[in-house]
């Protein structure tokens, strides 16, 4: 998430958060921030990976928009989809418009 709070609050980051904004030379540009958020970041998630159980890592799971139903068993997890896939492709091939110039 480090990533995308920094996509979103680019100037304030940049502005006021950055270290090096004296120095404009450095093109830091806030990624001094960013590096230390994501170090912050990982370290957070290597203490709280020590004490996540299987059940509480399957919670993490990011599904798409197209999925539309989860059945959930004892053991068992299946998904169902929508046809994600689809051809909605279609044209009018129109010989009469294409002809060469005429000179």
């Amino acid at each position: 998430m480090p990533v995308l709070d920094y996509a979103v609050n680019y100037n304030y980051i940049s502005e006021v958060l950055c270290i090096n904004k004296d120095n404009p030379k450095l093109h830091c540009n806030g990624k001094c921030y960013l590096e230390k958020e994501l170090a912050k970041n990982a370290q957070d998630d290597a203490q709280s990976s020590k004490t996540k159980n299987q059940s509480q890592k399957i919670t993490d799971l990011c599904l798409p928009v197209e999925i539309s139903e989860i059945q959930t068993g004892y053991y068992i997890l299946t998904i169902r989809d929508k046809n994600i896939y689809k051809e909605n492709y279609h044209y009018l091939f129109l010989k009469h418009i294409f002809r060469p110039p005429v000179f």
